[in-house]
């Protein structure tokens, strides 16, 4: 009895001391004993780690906020992650307080098992990421977009043609003008076919990466020490697909980097972001190929997520079409394509852009932050380390921001008095995480939707022999950037005209 009584005495003054450790922890780092956002219900010891969901994650956290609130909280096995459901709450903490928000949290699979945390939108907020911006916005700031203008145009009039003589594979012939301007933007490279070696290895990396860019997509995000395992080891598979997807990586940063400085040598490189920057002197080798790497790995899809998106609602909303078909009638040329010097004449194709960005944003969930300090925010206590994801959905299908949400419906942005929330504060990111290739992309979306517009008509597949799918239920897919899976839609010349400006203006 005494023996028991003596070990009972022990373990209890153990708890108490071990109690008292860590309640002197917790008052260290958050002095102020406030709680952490709410957030569901944690499951013993692994906390909320079974409830990150694993696919469409912000379809979920937009229903948290009905529930939980504007901030929701999550703790998986010692990893907090904070999700940032509004407007107000994003850019107070991710544009106001850039500078403690501006760090990318660790990825253990994509950032340093595949490699990726090499590429500029994924890199440490750290001297090499500062090198990387100063790089981005020398080059690529607005004005110097200008000069890729006239090619731009030449590849939107290509993808009319293909349009018109196979309008079935409308969602291949973006997907291929997103692919060309990409690579020609970044290496000044000629694509000419959606089989180029340039495109498909791309593609092939980038998918494996997009597939698991952000929290709990992979398990040794969620519980670090597996990375230890060795890749022999039963069940590290993961591991073992690392292996093989970092190599792909590699190959898609290195192998048009290579082909730019052999041109270059030789004399015969077409200006690009790539030969602008190793023409300049002031960057090194290694900077230039993972910058150019992290446009080369972004743009393409995110192009292509919104002219998917346009197709589908434009067949879904024909009056949105309709008013910006006369717009365009009225303000181009007859019998001529637009180019970008229609641009300030053509306000709700503007509108109508913007919206495309709003009603199904490329990237639903942004790429997370990572905060670098202790923060309080709202009377909560956000802890350093902490994933932060603003939840580019739920801030995009806000009643609070938009009237109507689920309506694809430009007008709500044309009257400067009384616009809703412009999209462009928030798809394109935030604080000092924000796209650095906006511009460029802005132009390419911009002159593709303006000219399949003037020249197309489209609409749902209601006629005999057509699918009866019903576009509303058309699906997008998971990951990073979001784009419709195939769909069907009818697309056709506005005019036996129209058809004969797109050849003429493929051929001259």
């Amino acid at each position: 009895m005494t023996t028991l009584l003596l070990v009972s005495t022990l373990l209890g003054l153990f708890a108490a001391v071990a109690f008292y450790y860590f309640n002197q922890i917790s008052r260290a780092s958050n002095p102020r004993r406030l709680p952490y956002p709410p957030g569901p219900v944690p499951e013993f010891l692994i906390g909320n780690a079974r409830q990150i969901p694993a696919h469409s994650s912000w379809l979920q956290y937009t229903e948290w906020k009905k529930t939980i609130g504007d901030i929701v909280h999550l703790e998986a096995l010692g990893n907090h992650i904070v999700v940032l459901n509004t407007y107000k709450t994003a850019r107070d903490l991710l544009d106001l307080r850039s500078s403690a928000y501006a760090d990318r949290p660790t990825s253990w699979m994509i950032g340093e098992l595949m490699g990726w945390a090499r590429v500029a939108s994924s890199c440490p907020y750290n001297e090499t990421w500062r090198r990387y911006r100063k790089l981005m916005h020398t080059i690529i700031h607005k004005g110097a977009i200008q000069k890729y203008h006239p090619w731009l145009e030449r590849d939107a009039r290509v993808c009319l043609s293909q349009l018109l003589e196979s309008p079935e594979r409308f969602l291949e012939h973006v997907r291929l003008f997103a692919g060309k301007v990409t690579v020609m933007f970044t290496y000044g490279i000629e694509v000419r076919s959606s089989g180029d070696r340039l495109i498909t290895i791309a593609e092939e990396a980038i998918d494996k990466a997009l597939a698991l860019a952000y929290p709990g997509a992979a398990f040794v995000d969620i519980f670090p020490p597996l990375r230890h395992i060795p890749s022999w080891f039963p069940g590290a598979t993961f591991k073992r697909n690392a292996k093989i997807w970092r190599k792909m990586g590699d190959t898609m940063v290195e192998e048009p980097f290579n082909r730019v400085k052999a041109d270059m040598a030789a004399g015969t490189a077409i200006p690009s972001f790539t030969s602008d920057c190793l023409e300049s002197g002031q960057y090194s080798d290694k900077d230039v190929m993972w910058c150019a790497g992290s446009m080369y790995g972004a743009g393409a899809d995110t192009m292509l997520s919104s002219l998917g998106t346009l197709f589908l609602a434009m067949a879904m909303f024909p009056d949105a079409q309709k008013k910006a078909q006369v717009e365009i009638d009225k303000f181009v040329r007859a019998g001529t394509l637009p180019t970008f010097v229609d641009r300030t004449s053509l306000p709700y194709v503007e509108c109508l852009v913007k919206e495309l960005h709003r009603w199904r944003p490329p990237t639903p969930l942004a790429v997370p932050h990572s905060l670098t300090e202790d923060d309080y925010y709202d009377g909560y206590y956000i802890p350093k380390g902490s994933i932060v994801m603003p939840n580019i959905w739920a801030i995009s299908q806000d009643e609070e921001n938009y009237k109507d949400p689920k309506r694809f419906w430009p007008e709500r942005f044309e009257d400067p008095e009384t616009a809703e929330l412009d999209p462009s504060k928030y798809v394109f990111g935030f604080g000092r995480r924000a796209c650095a290739g906006v511009h460029f992309a802005d132009a390419a979306i911009f002159i593709m939707v303006v000219s399949i517009l003037a020249m197309f008509e489209i609409s749902e597949p209601k006629e005999e022999g057509e699918s009866n799918l019903c576009l509303a239920d058309v699906r997008y897919t998971t990951g990073l950037i979001s784009r419709p899976e195939p769909f069907q839609c009818i697309i056709r010349p506005r005019s036996d005209a129209a058809a004969r400006l797109i050849r003429a203006a493929v051929v001259g």
